[in-house]
């Protein structure tokens, strides 16, 4: 497979790129060309690097029109800022939040699609979280772009039906966007990167084919998925974690 990854320099598309690259080619993108090509150079052969925002049109129609082959996207490409009450916030960055977030994810989808269409399997996986699931009064941009990013991948889901696309929630880790001081904010557990990791491998095989329009956690119960329980909705907005 050919494999296109946003926000790959993030600390799960770091793990997650690595991995697939044993038997995958993958395209990774991000804005910082330093960290991509020090994972560059940590995987080799199998990777190719694009620094490019997501968040600009054209950027991303370039990178599209520069591409022949697409079998998968990833869009984990995200910012957290701003954190703290939405009356206090700036309102630029609330803005970029929503344009790397949201805007990131519908651009990459808009121009990838058309490639997506002409592979065997085309899969899409949309990164959402805990911000689309449950109220987060200190992270208010990032809960509203990932709220819109699940019911953006839902529609489009059922209008690209020959395509799986889904939303994961993959867990809280330590990455670039957890800082110190935001996360004493929000206590959580932190993820099992491996599982997640595993997640990922079915989510991109053939044993996931046809399970699309769902938002799905990581800790769900995704290794007994199958063709009967895609003709359902598993999981929507509506969804409150336990």
């Amino acid at each position: 497979m050919v494999i296109l990854v946003t926000g790959a320099t993030g600390g799960i598309c770091e793990k997650l790129i690595i991995k697939l690259a044993v038997n995958h080619s993958i395209i990774a993108v991000a804005r910082n060309l330093g960290r991509l090509k020090i994972l560059k150079n940590s995987v080799g052969k199998n990777l190719e690097i694009k620094s490019i925002d997501v968040s600009k049109q054209n950027q991303v129609m370039k990178l599209f029109a520069s591409i022949s082959k697409v079998d998968a996207i990833i869009n984990a490409a995200a910012v957290l800022n701003p954190v703290g009450k939405f009356s206090k916030n700036n309102i630029d960055q609330w803005k970029e939040n929503i344009n790397i977030n949201l805007l990131g994810t519908v651009y990459t989808c808009y121009f990838g699609i058309p490639l997506l269409l002409k592979s065997k399997k085309g899969k899409i996986i949309n990164f959402a979280g805990g911000g689309s699931v449950y109220p987060r009064p200190e992270h208010s941009a990032y809960a509203t772009s990932k709220t819109a990013v699940v019911r953006f991948s839902e529609t489009i889901a059922k209008e690209f039906p020959s395509l799986d696309i889904n939303v994961i929630a993959p867990g809280a880790y330590r990455t670039n966007m957890w800082k110190d001081e935001i996360y004493d904010k929000e206590p959580q557990k932190w993820g099992d990167i491996n599982y997640l990791l595993l997640f990922f491998e079915f989510l991109l095989s053939e044993k996931s084919n046809g399970i699309t329009g769902k938002f799905i956690h990581y800790k769900d119960n995704w290794e007994k998925f199958n063709k009967k329980m895609s003709e359902k909705d598993l999981y929507t907005l509506r969804r409150v974690e336990k």
